[in-house]
């Protein structure tokens, strides 16, 4: 979904706004919260946590101009 609406000359903070609202809901039914930030270079960047214990499960940057992804996944 994240590179779905990227692409869209949305600006970083819109981009972040969007995707945060439409897929935290979603994920706070399945037991995950989600985190997000503006990085100094516009990147966004979305964290997914256990909402039990805050537990870290992955990150992902988002470049919303051009749609290019950088996840980042934690080891079991």
């Amino acid at each position: 979904m994240a590179r779905w609406w990227s692409g869209g000359g949305m600006s970083a903070e819109h981009y972040r706004s969007i995707v945060s609202q439409f897929e935290a809901r979603k994920l706070a039914r399945h037991g995950f919260q989600l985190s997000s930030a503006i990085s100094a270079v516009g990147v966004v960047h979305f964290t997914l946590r256990h909402a039990t214990n805050g537990e870290l499960c992955a990150s992902l940057d988002v470049d919303s101009e051009t749609g290019a992804l950088e996840i980042q996944h934690t080891t079991p």
